[in-house]
């Protein structure tokens, strides 16, 4: 989803590899490339709304990565980044 990211938004690769084969191995994107790729394919992978479905049925974080077959580092970065889980630890105190 990452690579996806970098070609939804245009980005341009600074240098690119082409290996014996004839496949072609992209190169280095600019740190805020990379960033803003991050943050979309995160976004595109656990929006908000999924996030908050997640914290309302209850489901554990093992769940949840299976059911959005991400990571556990990924879905603990979007909740940080969403802020979903502190909006969640406020309504229950």
């Amino acid at each position: 989803m990452h690579e996806l990211a970098h070609i939804i938004l245009g980005h341009e690769l600074a240098q690119a590899c082409i290996l014996e084969d004839g496949s072609l191995v992209p190169g280095n994107f600019s740190q805020d490339q990379e960033d803003e790729a991050d943050w979309l394919a995160g976004a595109l992978l656990l929006p908000r709304p999924a996030l908050i479905s997640i914290r309302q049925r209850g489901m554990s974080d093992a769940e949840a990565c299976d059911h959005h077959l991400v990571s556990l580092d990924m879905l603990k970065w979007r909740f940080r980044m969403t802020g979903v889980d502190t909006q969640f630890s406020r309504r229950s105190a």
